[in-house]
């Protein structure tokens, strides 16, 4: 099975090895091109040298030019060739050598998406989280499951994703749009409403976390919220799985497993979570 791979980079020097260690590990797939979009910032020659030096590909951009959305789309129209392709970030870290495998087994003509499961081992806030937002079960989505799951339907995340890029092609990808948050949940929404299925595999598993001030997070789901604002396409489904709900299931679980630093952490967490977003949803 042949995959093209898009990483972008961003201060990627303390990542950049381990991600080729591990890229260059994974087996039942035929790695033809990785594409590394760096941004101008940080050790840049010294991460150029090591991609080069795997024998893999990258482009510059400058900060200010960087766009999830755009920045994907020049990747895959320009440097991509094969069927598939597989979105990660640096961050990721494959957690056995079948992860690119069986993620991309799953995409098919009709699956044109397809999302891993996400893990945070860290006995943080985000580990409860990741718990919540990404079941041990994996499942399949189509138009006809939009009523039912209203906005849940377009869950997805491009940490560690995979695109069948015909069909990425056929329907003019993120439409040219700059987007810093949200291309895959836009592109999910696309691809359902066109007739094609999006997959969740929760077999493909890695491990994915951040380390987040408050006001760090405030600013993170601030600019969800203008998002938000800006797509308000969105507003025609319902949240079914409230953030009062995730809230409640961290806690429980936390209470649970009597995890103290996340009890102290829980109030300011979550108000920044709700302040940021409400207020991000309210900038004109």
């Amino acid at each position: 099975m042949k995959v093209d791979i898009v990483c972008p980079l961003y201060l990627a020097e303390d990542y950049i090895e381990g991600f080729l260690e591990r890229l260059q590990r994974q087996k039942n797939v035929e790695i033809d091109n990785v594409i590394f979009p760096i941004t101008e910032e940080g050790s840049v020659a010294e991460v150029a040298n090591k991609i080069s030096k795997a024998g893999y590909r990258y482009f510059l951009l400058s900060k200010d030019a960087f766009s999830h959305s755009l920045t994907r789309e020049k990747a895959i129209f320009e440097y991509c060739e094969n069927d598939i392709v597989i979105m990660m970030s640096q961050d990721v870290i494959l957690l056995d050598d079948y992860c690119l495998f069986e993620l991309a087994s799953h995409v098919t003509s009709e699956v044109v998406y397809a999302y891993g499961r996400q893990i945070c081992s860290k006995k943080t806030i985000e580990h409860y989280t990741r718990l919540k937002n990404y079941s041990e079960a994996s499942s399949v989505v189509t138009k006809a499951d939009i009523e039912r799951l209203q906005i849940k339907a377009f869950g997805s995340s491009d940490a560690f994703a995979a695109y069948y890029r015909p069909a990425f092609l056929r329907l003019n990808s993120y439409d040219n749009i700059h987007m810093m948050f949200n291309e895959d949940m836009y592109y999910a929404k696309k691809i359902l409403e066109a007739g094609y299925k999006k997959a969740y595999v929760a077999t493909a598993v890695v491990e994915h976390s951040h380390k987040l001030t408050l006001n760090q997070l405030y600013k993170r789901y601030y600019a969800t919220g203008e998002w938000f604002k800006e797509h308000r396409e969105f507003d025609n489904y319902k949240t079914t799985d409230t953030g009062l709900q995730l809230a409640i299931f961290v806690f429980k679980a936390a209470i649970k497993d009597f995890n103290v630093p996340v009890l102290i952490r829980f109030v300011p967490d979550m108000l920044s979570r709700y302040l940021g977003m409400r207020n991000g949803k309210m900038h004109n």
